[in-house]
């Protein structure tokens, strides 16, 4: 089957890691997969093997006006629904809501079968009001509206039931990925690590705050957060704020940061809403446990509470605190944790994934 996927960029996130994996499961299921991407290669943080062509649309940009914007995005449908007839493909997958609607109107007309993957909770993540009100426009037009979460799925209470389906994200995590570690790690100096954009949703203001409580009394352990993005200087800022800068680390963005976890003892999420959770997975792949906010979508349905996890409720930096501090002191209950953590992540795999992206084409088709 010819399947082409349409994404703003490949940029550093969570959404652009999960389309990287579904091409490469469906490339080797002998898929034929191809990649359009908005903008050009010099925003890619994650790369495509060389047997994905991709198309760099090179279309993304601001516009100083109204008008201005009407004429860039007829310009970017026109590029893409030309991008897309290239490919002929038999089913395209569209990913992240503006891409989304874009994707949708391009298609308008034409005879391919269009999967729209939303990754965030619509009512968290505000596009817009002109955007909203297109997406609703043309969100019936889509064959299929494939949310990550069950969470994520109830917000389409507008749209047939026949019309949406749940597909967790994939998780891939290779042997080889699990190496080489490309920052310098304290080994005297246990971690807690956290991962994502330094954005107000990801809340590591909460996550500092929460460990700026308790870095006295576990003055051997140490914060690293992995991420790039623009609350930056507020974060470093806040932890000189807090007096604990000589504990806590913010390298940037880092291009595999998996040897980071497998080398830590303790994950925190400390996001405010989630689509998924994708980092949870990854860092249970890795072997630690993992405590999380429980935000709207995502992590309560990847954490059972107290048995593969903890879930502390949403933006409540004491309960954070004390749930860190719990497991911070108690290496055998971590250890009892991350065990079962790793036998839950099976339904994730990347085979058990692209086998519910299968039958979701079969039935679209026939």
């Amino acid at each position: 089957m010819k399947i082409t996927i349409v994404i703003h960029s490949l940029g550093g996130g969570g959404a652009e890691r999960a389309a990287v994996l579904l091409a490469q499961g469906l490339v080797a299921k002998k898929h034929q997969v191809s990649f359009i991407t908005l903008s050009g290669q010099e925003f890619d943080f994650y790369h495509l093997p060389k047997n994905i062509p991709r198309i760099a649309l090179k279309v993304i940009g601001s516009s100083a006006n109204l008008l201005q914007a009407v004429q860039n995005n007829l310009q970017r449908l026109q590029s893409l629904r030309r991008a897309i007839d290239s490919c002929q493909p038999d089913v395209v997958i569209s990913f992240l809501d503006k891409t989304n609607v874009l994707t949708l109107i391009a298609c308008l007309g034409s005879k391919y079968p269009l999967v729209v993957s939303e990754q965030n909770d619509p009512t968290q993540n505000d596009i817009g009001r002109i955007w909203n009100f297109l997406r609703r426009l043309v969100y019936p037009f889509a064959t299929t509206v494939v949310s990550c979460s069950q969470g994520v799925n109830r917000n389409w209470n507008w749209l047939n039931s026949q019309q949406k389906a749940v597909i967790y994200n994939p998780l891939a995590v290779k042997t080889s990925e699990l190496e080489a570690v490309s920052i310098e790690l304290d080994p005297n100096q246990k971690k807690v690590v956290a991962m994502g954009r330094l954005t107000s949703q990801k809340g590591f203001d909460l996550l500092l705050k929460a460990f700026g409580m308790i870095n006295t009394k576990f003055s051997d352990w140490q914060l690293i957060i992995l991420g790039e993005g623009e609350q930056r200087k507020q974060l470093e800022q806040l932890i000189q704020e807090l007096g604990i800068e000589q504990q806590v680390m913010i390298p940037g963005l880092v291009s595999n940061p998996f040897p980071i976890l497998k080398h830590s003892d303790l994950f925190g999420l400390s996001s405010r809403y989630e689509g998924f959770g994708n980092v949870i997975i990854e860092a249970m792949a890795c072997g630690l446990p993992v405590i999380s906010t429980d935000c709207p979508s995502g992590p309560g349905e990847i954490i059972t509470s107290g048995d593969n996890g903890i879930l502390v409720p949403n933006q409540e930096k004491d309960s954070l605190a004390k749930a860190m501090a719990d497991l911070m002191s108690n290496p055998e209950r971590r250890q009892e944790i991350s065990a079962k953590a790793y036998l839950a992540l099976s339904k994730f795999e990347i085979d058990v994934i692209v086998n519910q992206w299968e039958e979701l084409f079969t039935k679209m088709i026939n």
